[in-house]
């Protein structure tokens, strides 16, 4: 079973009453057997062929994550055609180059809205000319002329599969599979990217099989009776691997989230086993708790605070190998029952097994937080161009604050500057129309260059020290890597980012945001929040204790002279982050440069 696809047929005719997929609607879950999942995918094909498409077309999608997503997804890659997905809060401009740029004839959109998005004033006319369909997923197709339904285009592949002539007779599901070049390019990323243009990586059928054949292997994960939660972007490696990974090659229930406003409360509705999210949403997670027990009765608040500091205790000594004592023991099962298990399961992770994080690193802070509430956050750390996998953490080990160990079958070596290089059938095919770019990033042995820093612990796993890029020289000439000193100032309870300028400077700065918690306490007091940024004294003062305790540990030309405090987070709409909530530190940069200059000045 060379491919995802040849996976999912084997599912659909091996267990075709199973729920392969899940959606909301009128606040119920609409499901999606394996065998309607594989009919879709086999129809949608037909269809799209019927109206001209082949093998050397991209197919592109521009909508937020819905089983029609995936079905679309999977029907341009069965006609040997390659599938690029925009992420849902993309420029117009944005997503007019990814058309552009793969020369797409055919495009995929939720609805009017999301259409809106790409025309813009300029209405059915905003659509570029060589663009012949557009199939619409819900609601409205009244705004193009080449637009038609999901359900009409799925009728029209229905039809033409039911056709016997042996004139007319319709390829079987066979006949595509047998067709697909494994190694041939298939799925295109484009890259969010923190700077420039994005870039289409593109990786063929087999890296995405490999890749996630020896992830799921190293965590140990068991096929079937197992659950997702989709809410990541579909057109980020991280829920490829997710949901066309774990839930074809695992078999498991993809459950999909109506709208990304909506994570919160539908995350507990669906109560996935595997649970993957980017290192702030589990921030997030953990500051949602820390501001609704900063508003509890007293009682409530000390009761929380022991059961944690219990739970804590108990996960040193189950990382350490150590049995607990007869009275922490008790005290481990009071507080589970009394407080641990009611967060998790108004987080939603009641039935979660395995938690993930990925697409960045995870502070250290954050995962022992979860660990202290009995779950442990397993790492994995890649890129798109190694198919979102390099290095994982081992399951039932205390790797926080690493990365953990290379996964077998994947060559890694680090370079003198301590640039992580790696070798094998996860590396991408290259960039789509970029053999520049491609022959930068792939040496002539092979060797894929990263541009991501790492070392190897004492512990023996490995560390990331941040992006080669990212590095700062400051006007003395010393070197400081940002990543650490951020993440550990982010560790203080009411700073949520912290952006270090610093770069050809005499000394480092940084711009520093607060928590949800704080912005909404501050945002009762008067013209706290009005200006851009917080200069009320007692919160100066409070993030100046943590900057200087931190400044402490570090030496003194890394130390954190001036900081300003935003009155806002930095966000995706605003352009100041990936939307895999990384930080765009030039758009950053650009945006706060009188803040900058003044520390300077």
């Amino acid at each position: 079973m060379s491919t995802i696809l040849h996976r999912l047929a084997a599912w659909a005719d091996s267990e075709p009453g199973v729920i392969a997929q899940r959606f909301r609607r009128g606040g119920q879950w609409v499901p999606v057997t394996g065998r309607e999942y594989c009919d879709r995918v086999y129809w949608l094909a037909l269809f799209l062929e019927s109206k001209g498409m082949t093998g050397s077309d991209v197919g592109t999608i521009l909508s937020y994550n819905c089983p029609e997503w995936v079905h679309m997804d999977l029907a341009f890659l069965l006609l040997g055609a390659k599938s690029a997905g925009i992420y849902p809060n993309s420029t117009q401009k944005d997503i007019h180059y990814v058309l552009d740029h793969t020369e797409s004839r055919f495009f995929a959109v939720q609805n009017k809205a999301y259409f809106d998005k790409l025309s813009g004033a300029q209405g059915p006319s905003g659509l570029p000319e060589r663009v012949e369909t557009v199939v619409v997923f819900d609601g409205d197709t009244s705004f193009s002329p080449k637009a038609i339904s999901y359900e009409t285009a799925l009728a029209q592949g229905k039809k033409l599969a039911s056709q016997k002539g042996a004139k007319t007779a319709a390829k079987t599901l066979q006949n595509y599979l047998d067709a697909l070049d494994p190694h041939a390019g298939a799925f295109m990323i484009y890259t969010s990217g923190t700077t420039g243009s994005p870039k289409g990586a593109l990786l063929s059928h087999d890296n995405l099989v490999f890749t996630v054949d020896h992830g799921l292997a190293h965590w140990g994960l068991v096929p079937r009776d197992g659950a997702l939660f989709s809410f990541l972007p579909l057109c980020h490696i991280a829920e490829k691997i997710q949901n066309l990974g774990g839930g074809i090659a695992l078999r498991y229930t993809v459950n999909f989230c109506s709208q990304f406003e909506k994570v919160s409360a539908e995350l507990p509705l669906a109560e996935p086993t595997l649970l993957l999210c980017v290192p702030r949403l589990w921030e997030k997670m953990m500051e949602g708790v820390s501001h609704k027990l900063a508003e509890a009765p007293l009682a409530r608040r000390l009761l929380a605070h022991w059961a944690l500091s219990v739970g804590a205790k108990a996960a040193r000594a189950k990382y350490a190998g150590q049995e607990l004592g007869y009275a922490d023991a008790i005290q481990s099962v009071l507080a589970e029952r009394l407080v641990l298990s009611k967060i998790k399961a108004a987080l939603g992770l009641k039935r979660a097994t395995s938690l993930a994080s990925g697409a960045a690193v995870l502070p250290t802070h954050v995962a022992k937080w979860f660990q202290s509430l009995g779950c442990e956050i397993m790492e994995v750390f890649g890129q798109t161009e190694s198919t979102g996998i390099i290095f994982m953490t081992e399951r039932g080990k205390d790797q926080a604050g690493s990365v953990g160990v290379t996964v077998q079958g994947m060559e890694v070596k680090i370079a003198e500057d301590g640039e992580v290089l790696t070798r094998g059938r996860h590396v991408f095919k290259g960039y789509f129309k970029d053999p520049e770019a491609t022959a930068k990033t792939i040496d002539s042995e092979g060797w894929l260059h990263t541009g991501d820093l790492a070392e190897k612990t004492a512990q023996g796993v490995m560390r990331i020290r941040g992006r080669k890029k990212e590095i700062m020289k400051t006007s003395g000439g010393k070197i400081v890597a940002p990543l650490h000193i951020e993440e550990d100032l982010k560790a203080a309870p009411l700073i949520s980012q912290v952006c270090l300028v610093g770069d050809g400077r005499k000394f480092i700065s940084a711009l520093i945001t607060l928590s949800e918690g704080k912005i909404a306490e501050l945002s009762k007091t008067k013209g706290a929040l009005q200006g851009v940024t917080v200069t009320l004294p007692s919160v100066v003062q409070e993030v100046q204790s943590s900057v200087d305790q931190l400044n402490q540990t570090l030496a003194s030309y890394e130390q954190i002279k001036k900081f300003a405090i935003l009155s806002k987070e930095f966000s995706i709409d605003r352009g100041e982050m990936t939307p895999t909530l990384k930080m765009k530190r030039n758009v950053i940069e650009t945006r706060y440069q009188d803040i900058i200059n003044s520390f300077y000045d």
